[in-house]
């Protein structure tokens, strides 16, 4: 009984194994004074065996705009999710959130964008 129920509850990771792999989680910028908009990207990879749909991505501010040239990506497949950062004019370091939800089971990927502004 106990190793059915140990089964039970390996073969559902097992099969859904991977998902999205991030090269960073984090990424940082530096923004200076009346440069104007700055733009990043963050690289995943699919490890799943199965195709994996984006179906959001949510910056924490609107200074921040983030969208995938697609939705869709199959297994083995990489990608960037490009992002704009338009500054606030307020100096320093502040770190934002992108959430980025898919069809796969459980919590959605965040990722941070660590932003410091500063003047020239």
């Amino acid at each position: 009984m106990k190793l059915a129920l140990c089964l039970a509850l390996l073969l559902p990771s097992i099969a859904l194994g991977g998902g999205l792999t991030w090269d960073q989680t984090e990424v940082a910028i530096e923004s200076l004074e009346g440069a104007g908009k700055v733009a990043g990207e963050f690289r995943f990879t699919n490890n799943s065996a199965q195709p994996i749909r984006l179906r959001a991505v949510a910056p924490s501010c609107g200074c921040i705009v983030a969208k995938p040239d697609k939705r869709d990506y199959a297994p083995g497949e990489s990608a960037v999710i490009p992002f704009t950062y338009a500054p606030k004019g307020k100096w320093g370091t502040r770190a934002y959130r992108i959430f980025v939800v898919t069809d796969e089971p459980g919590n959605p990927y965040e990722i941070r964008l660590v932003v410091t502004e500063t003047r020239r």
